[in-house]
């Protein structure tokens, strides 16, 4: 890990992490690629953590393939976005604040997806 620690894939309520090394080392190339810091705000989830945040009963944080970044501005977003394609990364949602990057082989991909922007 070059760019993160371990705490940051954290649940925030039970401080488990069962993030795969495969994720954090393409973030890392994202991170490196994109040029700006990435900030996780969601990585691994436990299943109560994940059903309190309205997570998807499928979500890949449940697996630990799956991390959101924090991105405040649309310079951000661009980034992030860029970041996470040119490391290889095929499922990305953008959101208003955050940048969901989901590294889950068993889920199809190439898949842009729009989340509540507004």
């Amino acid at each position: 890990m070059k760019y993160f620690t371990t705490e940051e894939f954290e649940c925030p309520c039970c401080k488990q992490n069962h993030i795969k090394p495969e994720l954090v080392d393409k973030l890392d190339m994202a991170r490196s690629l994109a040029g700006v810091p990435f900030h996780v705000n969601s990585g691994w989830r436990c299943p109560a953590h994940n059903l309190q945040v309205g997570g998807s009963l499928t979500s890949s944080h449940l697996k630990g393939l799956a991390a959101d970044i924090q991105a405040l501005t649309d310079f951000y977003r661009f980034r992030v976005v860029m970041g996470a394609v040119l490391a290889g990364f095929t499922r990305i949602g953008v959101y208003k604040t955050f940048i969901h990057i989901d590294g889950d082989p068993e889920k199809t991909g190439d898949r842009l997806f729009l989340g509540d922007i507004k």
